[in-house]
């Protein structure tokens, strides 16, 4: 199962489990992951995990910027919406989450067809 880890000095200090749906994160006391740090909107981010729809029973997981005033950074670089795969550092404001998936199935190998 994934998750996101938040993580201070490379030690996870929370995790929030990734299942279908929606997780909000922001400053405001209504998202599912509130973050206290002036340098975050009320309402920064969103996490979107759905279905994948080339392979059954996998999720995936895509990050969102909800039009906040700093942005998001994926792996240091600004992104308003992307797609999210394992170790993928996640820098909202002054923290860092990272997306743990170590199910994910690895569709970057060749495969061998015997027949």
């Amino acid at each position: 199962m994934a998750y996101l880890a938040l993580s201070v000095e490379d030690v996870i200090i929370n995790k929030w489990q990734l299942v279908e749906g929606y997780l909000s994160i922001g400053r405001a006391s209504s998202n599912d992951i509130q973050i206290n740090d002036a340098a975050v909107s009320s309402k920064h981010a969103r996490l979107i995990t759905e279905p994948d729809p080339f392979i059954d029973g996998q999720l995936i997981t895509y990050l969102e910027d909800l039009a906040s005033t700093n942005g998001i950074e994926l792996n240091g670089n600004k992104v308003s919406r992307e797609k999210l795969n394992h170790d993928d550092v996640i820098t909202i404001g002054f923290n860092q989450f990272q997306l743990i998936d170590k199910q994910t199935n690895n569709l970057d190998e060749t495969a061998i067809i015997i027949s």
